[in-house]
């Protein structure tokens, strides 16, 4: 067999899988992305910008300098949900993966997730995630909360091979996640109620309802630009899109029977996340994702009674998948009680998690 036959069966050997890049005015990350892309040394994939109506000459950026990545250009900025979705429906491969614009990856980054992926295509795949340029971690696997809270495991600790064991997460980050695109027709698409902020959270506690696990894959990496498109501090417009995010989520995915056996906990908590908002000059922020989900309530109610009736695993079996406790920068000086308070709350609360 010559060179060239040679290198067409290996192809055939190796499922073609869609790199999805969503991007708003990203140009200044977006080149160095798609640059480590093609340094990839897996051969068989496709490359979908998802330009989210961009105005910093970003389309103009690609299609000189990279003829073959395709380009899907939205007339207005989507969102996170949205506009990956349209790069779903628009894919070819058999495995998709949502990438960041502000990441750079390791040559073996896509190889390192298919092994697993190759062999259990049920789950979702997240890489180990380190800040650009560092050996600090950005995430080593995300976490959900017990009461909702979600955060990044591991992040800021110098990366000394503390997460080098691959192992179930709650969720698989949405600046790199790869799935299966069967795995994503059985769960169905991100929720595009979600603009930005707890789309990944969402999908990642969609599928361990319905009985598929997310896992950390220590040996892919990836480089992330962390906050190129939000910062890297709590804003108010961060605030409340998170707050909102968040408790969507919680009234969706738990079952009836855990809403009503923690609502004392769960209002206890809504108490002290309103008196950090106002400690923080969010207030305003915080009551208006309540509005929010009052004006949308009819929609939320209907998207749960919807993911309820599909539900296969019970609440009990999901809380085996999350965590107790709460390390996120955002909390600032607020960490080391909240944590120990999350914790406290969290044992009390897990015998009612039905």
């Amino acid at each position: 067999m010559n060179r060239a036959a040679l290198h067409k069966s290996l192809r055939k050997e190796e499922p073609l899988v869609s790199i999805i890049v969503l991007n708003f005015n990203g140009r200044s990350v977006l080149c160095e992305c798609l640059k480590s892309v093609f340094k990839t040394n897996y051969s068989n994939f496709e490359v979908i910008v998802v330009d989210n109506g961009s105005t910093d000459g970003s389309c103009a950026m690609i299609n000189k300098g990279f003829l073959n990545v395709q380009v899907i250009k939205n007339q207005e900025n989507f969102g996170y949900s949205k506009g990956n979705n349209i790069g779903i429906l628009g894919s070819k491969g058999e495995f998709i993966v949502l990438l960041n614009n502000d990441t750079i990856v390791h040559p073996s980054w896509l190889s390192k997730l298919l092994i697993g992926a190759k062999l259990n295509p049920e789950c979702f795949y997240q890489p180990k995630i380190l800040f650009a340029e560092s050996k600090i971690i950005n995430s080593a696997g995300n976490l959900i909360q017990l009461f909702g809270f979600a955060f990044p495991r591991g992040i800021g600790e110098p990366d000394t091979g503390q997460y080098d064991k691959k192992c179930e997460i709650s969720y698989a980050s949405g600046a790199c996640v790869l799935a299966s695109k069967r795995l994503i027709k059985k769960i169905g698409l991100l929720d595009e109620g979600f603009f930005t902020f707890y789309e990944d959270v969402n999908w990642g506690w969609r599928a361990l309802m319905l009985g598929h696990k997310s896992i950390y894959v220590p040996s892919a990496v990836i480089y992330h630009r962390w906050g190129s498109s939000w910062g890297n501090i709590m804003s108010s417009k961060k605030f409340f899109f998170v707050e909102r995010s968040r408790l969507a989520t919680v009234f969706r995915n738990y079952s009836l029977c855990t809403l009503v056996n923690a609502f004392p906990l769960l209002l206890f908590i809504e108490l002290l996340v309103l008196l950090y908002s106002l400690m923080n000059g969010f207030a305003s922020e915080k009551i208006r994702s309540y509005s929010d989900i009052l004006k949308n309530r009819k929609i939320i109610l209907g998207q749960r009674i919807e993911l309820q009736k599909k539900r296969k695993i019970p609440d009990s079996i999901v809380l085996k998948s999350f965590s107790h406790e709460l390390d996120h920068p955002y909390l600032g000086r607020f960490a080391k009680v909240a944590s120990r308070l999350l914790r406290f709350l969290s044992r009390i609360a897990k015998p009612l998690v039905k």
